[in-house]
């Protein structure tokens, strides 16, 4: 059975009805079909004319008859069987050189300026237009031009001048490829900007934030011709929201003020050292999602078209996907490390905790052999590993209540006790405020964080004091590190050395890391977004 049209199977819809939906959708979808379908009815239109009016053409009756019907012929076939090249393809110039001689010579056989055929010259104007955008709209310009002034000639200088006519039809070809081709400007324009919006990439699982915000403003901020963009959104559990910056300074990352609409912007501008433009000069769009809220602030405009409201409006909501996008994609990550984390904890207490405790209780029974003056060695070796095996149940009960919110100062006081022994050193700790809480994953980070900082500081700064600040800030901790040993020899690179265990730590949390002091004694500062703390008596976001 043959395959039916789509508009066959619509019911209750005329015959009338039907063609109209056939010939609209494979007339308008293509624009070369169009162009035949321009054509072919100037040329019908042209034909009814004179066998209308057979007296209209005052001379040159059959050549003008001959050059139509031929004409006609040549429509018919392109309508029929139409080119399948691009529309920029040159073998194009050859329909539209066909169509300036036909209508030209008709034109000239038949009146010449005052030719009944003139209404029709514009065809080629809107055609090239189609085809070639304004370079096409400039060139059937200087055609017509050309060829208006080449039949006319005559009527010019045989002593009965029609320069009025000349002058008149020069200017309404002007303005029309004018106008013209702003319309094909602005169309390339638009399929340029569909393409941008099109490209759009997606960002890795495995990017960092900031690099991530960096790349997706910079495309919009290309998509919209804005040197300067602010976003402005917060997540619906989180009661502070964020304001990222863009512009040729590069990216700034603030908190939300509590102002909103214009002195809202002001203020973010004014803590970046931005100038304020213009209200003119400014455009917003909102965007929202199942997770977050936000808008979407352009800068800077300098030239304003119809569309670029409607742009920024998509462009915001594609900012606004791109953000659940990615925190959903790091939810999952986070998802995924922390099933590992239960397997790896159920994986412990099986094998390693278990054979532990069996070498513990064997220490035990050999030191209960000895003398009392040799059992001190094997008592402290007895000691590490009980402290290693209430190590490994911390972490197998954190496995199990990962979400679990607990004091940081007792956890912390407890793993520096231990360092110290482990160690040999001294370590002060400060926790502000006193009584903070997080969840299990955080207490792990940071107990991973001070045993690497403890052991790099002895061992290769031959440290005997550190000094351990951990203090609440937007939107997560700082933790501050500092030793009284040697610290470490910064050459001239512009990139200076840091602790690469802490580093690779630091950067799998999304966190940063900076040296604040290099010698003596070595002192860093670790800034980690810690979206699941909550402050005593809140609940966690």
């Amino acid at each position: 059975m043959g395959q039916s049209s789509h508009s066959d199977n619509l019911p209750g819809v005329s015959p009338f009805h039907r063609l109209h939906l056939l010939v609209n959708f494979h007339i308008g979808a293509d624009p070369e079909r169009l162009i035949s379908a321009g054509r072919l009815v100037s040329a019908l239109f042209a034909a009814l004319a004179i066998y209308l009016d057979p007296t209209r053409p005052a001379r040159s009756l059959n050549e003008a008859h001959l050059v139509l019907s031929a004409y006609v012929v040549f429509s018919l076939l392109l309508m029929l069987c139409p080119p399948r090249r691009p529309l920029a393809h040159p073998v194009h110039l050859l329909s539209h050189a066909v169509d300036v001689l036909a209508l030209g010579t008709l034109v000239y056989l038949t009146d010449e300026l005052d030719s009944p055929f003139f209404p029709f010259v514009p065809f080629i104007l809107l055609a090239t237009t189609m085809r070639w955008g304004m370079r096409g709209a400039v060139l059937g310009a200087i055609v017509m031009e050309g060829m208006m002034i080449a039949v006319g000639w005559r009527d010019l200088t045989d002593g009965d001048s029609e320069l009025n006519l000349v002058i008149m039809r020069s200017a309404y070809f002007l303005v029309a490829a004018a106008m013209l081709g702003y319309f094909g400007a602005y169309r390339a324009r638009s399929g340029q900007r569909f393409a941008q919006l099109a490209s759009w990439s997606a960002a890795p699982v495995s990017m960092d934030e900031r690099a991530w915000l960096h790349d997706l403003l910079d495309h919009a901020s290309r998509l919209l011709g804005a040197p300067r963009l602010i976003l402005t959104w917060q997540d619906r559990g989180d009661p502070v929201g964020r304001a990222a910056l863009f512009g040729p300074e590069g990216l700034a990352l603030l908190p939300l003020p509590d102002g909103t609409g214009r002195a809202g912007i002001a203020a973010i501008l004014q803590s970046a050292g931005w100038a304020m433009p213009a209200p003119r000069e400014m455009r917003s769009a909102p965007f929202v999602g199942t997770r977050n809220k936000g808008r979407l602030h352009v800068l800077d405009i300098r030239h304003g078209h119809e569309d670029d409201a409607s742009l920024a409006r998509i462009t915001a909501q594609r900012i606004g996907d791109e953000l659940e996008r990615f925190a959903l994609t790091h939810a999952i990550a986070e998802s995924a490390r922390d099933q590992e984390r239960v397997r790896l904890a159920r994986d412990l207490h099986d094998s390693v905790l278990q054979d532990l405790t069996a070498a513990t209780l064997k220490l035990k029974a050999v030191a209960a052999g000895l003398p009392p003056a040799a059992r001190g060695t094997l008592q402290a070796v007895s000691a590490l590993m009980a402290a290693q095996q209430r190590r490994i149940r911390l972490f197998v009960e954190d496995g199990r209540k990962l979400a679990a919110l607990r004091p940081l100062s007792a956890s912390l006081s407890q793993n520096v006790n231990e360092l110290c022994d482990q160690w040999g050193c001294d370590i002060g700790l400060t926790v502000t405020p006193p009584d903070m809480e997080a969840t299990a994953r955080v207490h792990r980070e940071l107990a991973q964080l001070l045993s690497e900082a403890t052991a790099n500081a002895v061992r290769h700064g031959g440290a005997t004091r550190l000094n351990v600040e951990l203090s609440r800030i937007d939107h997560g901790l700082s933790l501050c590190i500092a030793d009284n040993g040697c610290g470490m020899i910064v050459g001239e690179s512009d990139d200076p050395p840091r602790p690469r265990s802490l580093r690779t730590r630091v950067e799998d949390m999304d966190g940063s890391l900076a040296i604040t002091r290099y010698a003596p004694g070595l002192a860093l500062r670790i800034e980690m977004p810690l979206p699941e703390m909550s402050e005593p008596g809140m609940p966690a976001s």
